[in-house]
């Protein structure tokens, strides 16, 4: 039998000249997008899956073309769970046909999976360890059936110590509002495990997709061994902000691949600037190696992770540069983001304290994407947030809604955020802000005082005078699982409605509906409507959709930052299997030519 320590070591990422030997058409491009990277940086990725996810096809669930796309991005290794240990009762034959398919890729490190509301799961365990030789399992409470306070978790998590191996246990595999409605599958709660873990000395464990609460993170910091991968972790500087609230060496680097785009993990870590090269080695590779280390030979220390300050020398600039086309494609890519969110539901208490903050929040992401313009959504005082003197504020002090354009005039440019509740102040929004300028048209949001479902018949004069000054409309779509949460939210079928009572105006169904496999299909028939791609998590094979189904001159590109994070809305379309010319339409030229006459390309 291998032990662990030969089993491991035999995990070492295939060479490039194998993984073109692989490649097949699609590999072929892959191989291609390898000149990306540096050739001395090499990636451990703690969070993939094999086989097929249950609810559709993924572009990457084959195994050779996933192993020839982290090869491609300088993955020296892959901790891989399966898809099967989701649903599938005959947990060992899940882990038998996952052992053996890792046998035929080096790099690969199966991670075995565990049921505990199975009988005899114990006798899974032992086959994970003894027989496959797993440094590790992993666990999906939420799909099983479990909660952390159950007591069959206990027994397993302190079997799993005492063998000196480690846990995984995924928060979540999907978000909760765009799961299929007949397998929903709430977020574990993780309240519990600081009790639960002060109960197993020597757990080692991972938690996997989390988007945890600070609060949360500041209690399991206090936890030796729990530790955090970054598959899920949004907004432009969500990464560096993860790590500065955790005890150095708790955060290791996750895709969670081919669920979600591989290249936007990547690009999410060094988007910000804030982590210097050093650091960014220990999240990518480092603390991966110091996490096993325990498992094959003795403990050692974990790498230190360094914030950069004001002080740091520019020695330390970011090398990294993964996930993204280089930035003579992207200039030519000519990148207008139709959906820039900085303080999206408050500007600030001066009216454009926070605005501004959060739009240098955004720059080192800006830069690195090589954006030629964004559009925000400003409040102009008509009831669009729930603060009365702010309202009063802006309505009567227009320079302060202009005040982000004036320092960035040739960055951005703006779209008021209109109020259907208010027909009167809106009209009188449209007349100051589009017909005497300089906005170029409105967005309608889907929660707070403004939101009102689109086809309430507030919206027709407001979308015939918009019509008339040739403005550009943004509505907030979701089809949210379960339902609507917000009675004036809208959705796509709800859009759909609307676009057909006004067949020669142009709607932009923003987040394209978030459930995008709906809302692509509510919309397909309404040429007068093109779906936006942000708010969401970048799930494998959308953008693919609608192409296909839309064609790619309706769709446009945004960017949600600084909420969202540059990786997770760019790569999107970058690393879609499209052609460039597609891309360059949907990254740019699509929005230039819906906001024509309005504006100069």
């Amino acid at each position: 039998m291998s032990t662990p320590d030969c089993e491991v070591n035999r995990r070492k990422f295939l060479t490039t000249a194998t993984t073109v030997g692989l490649a097949t058409s699609l590999g072929l491009k892959i191989a291609r997008s390898a000149e990306n990277h540096s050739s001395d940086t090499k990636f451990i990725d703690t969070n993939i899956s094999l086989f097929q996810w249950p609810f559709r096809r993924l572009p990457l669930d084959d195994t050779h073309t996933l192993i020839q796309k982290l090869s491609s991005l300088g993955f020296e290794q892959a901790w891989a769970g399966s898809y099967e240990g989701i649903l599938h009762r005959d947990i060992s034959t899940v882990n038998q046909r996952l052992s053996d398919e890792c046998k035929r890729f080096p790099q690969l490190v199966p991670i075995g999976s565990i049921n505990p509301t199975l009988p005899d799961w114990k006798h899974d365990l032992q086959q994970c360890f003894h027989k496959h030789q797993m440094p590790g399992i992993r666990l999906h409470p939420n799909y099983h059936g479990y909660t952390l306070e159950d007591p069959r978790l206990l027994k397993l998590l302190k079997q799993v110590s005492q063998e000196r191996r480690f846990v995984q246990l995924a928060a979540t595999l999907e978000d909760t509002r765009t799961q299929h409605q007949s397998v929903r599958a709430a977020d574990v709660d993780l309240k519990p495990l600081p009790e639960l873990a002060a109960k197993v000395p020597g757990l080692k464990l991972q938690i996997l997709n989390a988007k945890p609460r600070p609060d949360l993170i500041d209690k399991l910091s206090q936890i030796p061994n729990i530790f955090f991968d970054t598959a899920r972790v949004e907004s432009t500087d969500g990464v560096p902000s993860l790590i500065q609230r955790l005890p150095e060496g708790r955060v290791m680097f996750g895709t969670h691949a081919p669920f979600l785009i591989p290249e936007a993990a990547l690009v999410r870590v060094y988007e910000s600037s804030i982590l210097d090269a050093a650091s960014l080695q220990s999240v990518l590779s480092d603390n991966a190696t110091q996490f096993l280390a325990p498992i094959l030979t003795t403990k050692s220390s974990p790498s230190r992770i360094r914030i950069k300050n004001h002080d740091s020398p520019q020695k330390t600039a970011v090398k990294i540069s993964a996930g993204l086309p280089p930035s003579q494609q992207l200039e030519k890519y000519r990148i207008w983001d139709s959906y820039f969110t900085p303080s999206h539901s408050h500007p600030g208490r001066d009216g454009s304290s926070s605005l501004i903050a959060d739009i240098e929040r955004a720059l080192p992401a800006i830069k690195t994407g090589r954006f030629e313009k964004l559009c925000f959504f400003p409040h102009v005082g008509i009831g669009t947030t729930r603060d009365a003197e702010l309202e009063q504020k802006l309505k009567t002090n227009p320079e302060i809604v202009l005040k982000p354009l004036k320092r960035w005039p040739k960055l951005l440019m703006g779209m008021i955020q209109l109020n259907a509740n208010n027909v009167p102040g809106s009209l009188d929004a449209l007349n100051r802000w589009l017909q005497d300028g300089p906005m170029r048209g409105v967005y309608f949001p889907g929660g707070g005082p403004a939101a009102l479902t689109c086809t309430h018949r507030n919206f027709n004069p407001l979308i015939e005078r918009i019509s008339e000054l040739n403005g550009v409309i943004m509505q907030h779509t979701w089809f949210i699982t379960g339902g609507k949460r917000s009675p004036g939210g809208s959705t796509p079928s709800e859009l759909a409605v609307l676009a057909q009572r006004f067949p020669h105006q142009k709607f932009i169904c923003a987040h394209s509906g978030g459930e995008w496999e709906r809302g692509i299909r509510a919309v397909r028939d309404f040429e007068n409507i093109l779906v936006e791609t942000s708010g969401f998590d970048p799930t494998a094979g959308f953008i693919e959709m609608a192409v296909r189904e839309l064609g790619a001159d309706r769709i446009i590109f945004g960017s949600h930052l600084p909420s969202r994070s540059l990786g997770t809305e760019l790569c999107k379309v970058t690393a879609a299997q499209i052609s460039d010319a597609e891309k360059r339409l949907i990254l740019g030229t699509n929005f230039r030519n819906l906001l024509s006459p309005r504006v100069d390309n």
